[in-house]
This record gives C-alpha cells, sequence and structure tokens, in this order.
C-alpha cells in the first residue's frame, strides 16, 4: 500500500502573516507545486495558492504592500507521512482538498503533496483502459485570443475559476496560459496591463486525444508533469491532430476515481473494495481484468491471473455462462454459495455476491466480492 511518505515532496514553503503577496509570488514561482502553508507560531493557520494570488491581484490589492494578516485564508488539511494515500481520495471526494501539508512522527512539517503525487500513486487497473477522454472533459473551456490583454485575461481565468488559458484561432490550439505564467510575467520587468498573452512566456503544451483511454491520461500527466492537458481531435481528412475540443485536468481524473469508487464498485481503483474482490468480462472466456489484494489472497492467485479466465476458478466452468445469463436478467444476485478451485488447486467453498457493472463506453463487467469460504470437504448449499 503507497503511503504518503512515498510520494510527498519535501520543499513546502512556509510563509507568515506578515508575507506580502509580492513576496509570496517570488517564493511560489520557484517551485513547481503551487502552493504554500503560513505559519503562525510554528502553527499551520492557513493554505495559499498561486490562484489565489491571481485572484487578490485582479480584485486590484497593491502587491507590494497587502500582507496574508488582511485575508480570509483557506485552513489546510494535514495529513500524516504514514497517511495510506487511498485515504487522500476519501478527503477528497468528502471536503474537495488537493493540496495538503505533511507531518512527520515529530509533529513537525515535513512536506506536502498534491494531485500530481496522488495521480502517480493510482493503481494502474487494466479497467481504466475501459473509459475514455471524452467521457469525462467538459463541453464548456477557456479558450480566448492571444491577442487578449493582460489584465482582462486574468480577469477571465477568476472567472472561469481554472487555473489556464487555452490560446486558440478558432479551433485551433495556439498554445496554453496558465495561473503561473500569468504571475510570473506580473512581476517581470516586462509587465504592463495592456500587454497581449502572446507576450507572455509560457510552456509549450502538449495535448491528448478525445479517444484516449484514462490509463493513457493517467500517464501522460505522470511522465510530462502537466496538471492541466489540452484535448485536440483529429481532422477527419488529413489526420492531423488539430480542433480543440476540451481541456483535461488532473482533477478531472480524480472525480472520474472518486465517481467510479462511489457508483460502479470502484472499478478503476480495486483496492477501495473493502472484501475480497475480482472484475472479469461478461462474455467469451470471462476474463479476468483486475483484482484486489484480498481478493489474491483468498483465492491464492498472483498477478499472473490478470488476463487468465474465470474457469479455472470453479470445479464446474460452465457455472460462469449460467450467471451471466442470470445477471443480464437480475443484475445483482447475492449470497451465491460457490464451489471453487483456488490458483493453488485447493478446493474451498465460498458465500459469492456478483453484480453487472457498466461503464460509460456502454461495456460490461461483472463484480464478484467473496464475504467467506470454508474448505472444500464441507458441503456448499
Amino acid at each position: 500500500m503507497t503511503i504518503v511518505r512515498d510520494c510527498m515532496f519535501p520543499d513546502l514553503i512556509t510563509l507568515s502573516p506578515s508575507t506580502t503577496l509580492l513576496d509570496a509570488m517570488r517564493r511560489l514561482l520557484r517551485q513547481p507545486f503551487g502552493f504554500a502553508v503560513i505559519l503562525d507560531n510554528m502553527a499551520p493557520v492557513g493554505l495559499v495558492t498561486e490562484f489565489d494570488l491571481l485572484r487578490w491581484m485582479v480584485a486590484g490589492h497593491d502587491l507590494a504592500k497587502a500582507t496574508f494578516a488582511q485575508f480570509t485564508l483557506s485552513i489546510p488539511q494535514i495529513v500524516r507521512e504514514d497517511t495510506p494515500c487511498q485515504s487522500l481520495l476519501n478527503i477528497y471526494n468528502n471536503r474537495r482538498f488537493r493540496r495538503f501539508p505533511v507531518l512527520n512522527d515529530e509533529n513537525m512539517l515535513s512536506g506536502g503533496i498534491t494531485e500530481k503525487q496522488i495521480v502517480a500513486s493510482l493503481p494502474r487497473s487494466e479497467l481504466m483502459a475501459h473509459y475514455r477522454v471524452s467521457d469525462i472533459i467538459q463541453s464548456r473551456f477557456p479558450a480566448v485570443s492571444s491577442d487578449l490583454p493582460f489584465q482582462e485575461a486574468a480577469r477571465q481565468m477568476v472567472s472561469w475559476h481554472r487555473g489556464c488559458l487555452l490560446l486558440s484561432d478558432g479551433e485551433q490550439l495556439l498554445g496554453m496560459v496558465t495561473e503561473g505564467d500569468l504571475l510570473r510575467f506580473r512581476i517581470s520587468a516586462d509587465w504592463h496591463a495592456d500587454a497581449p498573452l502572446s507576450l507572455v512566456p509560457s510552456s509549450e503544451a502538449i495535448t491528448i486525444e478525445p479517444d484516449r483511454n484514462l490509463l493513457y491520461a493517467l500517464d501522460l500527466f505522470v511522465r510530462s508533469g502537466h496538471r492541466r492537458i489540452p484535448v485536440v481531435a483529429r481532422d477527419a481528412l488529413t489526420g492531423v491532430p488539430r480542433k480543440l475540443v476540451g481541456l483535461l485536468t488532473q482533477t478531472d481524473l480524480l472525480k472520474q476515481v472518486v465517481n467510479s469508487a462511489r457508483t460502479h464498485k470502484a472499478i478503476l481503483n480495486p483496492e477501495d473494495i473493502n472484501d475480497p474482490a475480482i472484475w472479469f468480462e461478461p462474455s467469451g472466456g470471462h476474463r479476468i481484468l483486475a483484482l484486489n489484494e484480498k481478493g489474491a489472497a483468498a483465492l491464492e492467485l498472483d498477478n499472473s491471473w490478470v488476463g487468465r479466465s474465470v474457469h479455472d476458478l470453479a470445479r464446474d466452468p460452465d457455472i460462469w455462462g449460467a450467471i451471466t445469463i442470470l445477471l443480464h436478467n437480475c443484475g445483482t444476485m447475492d449470497r451465491i454459495s460457490l464451489p471453487l478451485r483456488t490458483g493453488s488447486g485447493s478446493a474451498i467453498c465460498s458465500i459469492c455476491r456478483f453484480s453487472l457493472v457498466h461503464t460509460p463506453t456502454g461495456e460490461d463487467r461483472i463484480f464478484w466480492t467473496l464475504h467467506g469460504s470454508e474448505s472444500g470437504r464441507s458441503k456448499c448449499g
């Protein structure tokens, strides 16, 4: 199980209530994590992000004079180094926290963790390959002209409540400007309020296509280090990616994981299930798609079983076809006493529950949990 200590970053920036917004900008922009913790007498009293600084700048506060003591700050959600990363998803689900200061065993701040590290720690379930980028991107996205003046661009970014603007010429993507890019330009010698966005230095935007699956998207986020990726469709005639159709963010990806854990029996996150669990195809060879650690232990399986058929786990392989037919009629079957054969060849009898799960792409999966087992010498009811 991945814990916070395994994926946190150590260089968390701390500020004081007397720090000015200008000083905070300069310090935050030296690192890629986008937030800092406000300490008062060594106690965390607030959390500030690049987007907070952008909002206060747009509101007209004097960057060189305004201090954090003047503002109502977000109270940080503190986690510990030994907190399971899976627990952060539950916190995110309940309260939408995306950035966490971390305490060590001595109750001292030792680092931080953001969406970027949480996304990187997600298990690579094959079932993620059955969800597409087009399933989760929003139809509205912040696209603007590269001629838009800096001051108006900052105002629009705050209005959209998005940490970036996509620069486009009609349907063609020209680039992307983030809140960090705007803040960095704001404190540079070249800044003036009417400067067009084309003068704001920014990194070249990488893109993703709408038919790519979420497993590919997750790895692209991790490889690139980007928090937001424009979605560009291929031209029907040339096959060249050029039409801007949306924006994919790490937040979108995490929301899908959380929603799937809640509404689709955690098919994107097997370890979120407390019971031994297996997911397999409802047709053909009933191929195993994923299993959690408890499921593997209960049936004495290892990772090599992913991709094999569940036929090998029943004393009567024909039972799976019958279960599939019944699930298509009733959706769920509970407390089914089933004679099984484990991966090591042991005979057991287990109380099972089966559900037919529908993915957003219209594909069906069978979700199987085991609620107890006994020696095969005992009679299955």
